[in-house]
C-alpha cells in the first residue's frame, strides 16, 4: 500500500479539524492566512517547510488529529 503524499495527510487532517485552525496556527507557528489558503486549496503548491511544520504539529498531537463523526476527540 502506498504511503500517504505528506500534503495530502495535512490537508487530510485540516479539513478532520476545521473549526481548530485559529488554535492549529497559534501553535504550530504557521500564519491563520497561510493555514487556511492550504486548507481551502487556494495554495496548490505550499513551501515545503510550512506543510513540514503542519505535518510535524498533527504528528505531536495525535489527539488533535483523532476525530469522531465531525467532532474533535474528548481529551
Amino acid at each position: 500500500m502506498p504511503q500517504e503524499k505528506m500534503l495530502d495527510a495535512v490537508l487530510r487532517k485540516l479539513d478532520e479539524t476545521r473549526g481548530t485552525w485559529p488554535q492549529i496556527s497559534d501553535r504550530s507557528g504557521v500564519p491563520y492566512q497561510t493555514l487556511t489558503k492550504i486548507a481551502c486549496r487556494i495554495h496548490v503548491d505550499p513551501r515545503v517547510s510550512t506543510v513540514q511544520t503542519l505535518f510535524d504539529y498533527f504528528a505531536s498531537r495525535p489527539e488533535q488529529a483523532a476525530v469522531v463523526d465531525g467532532a474533535p476527540a474528548a481529551h
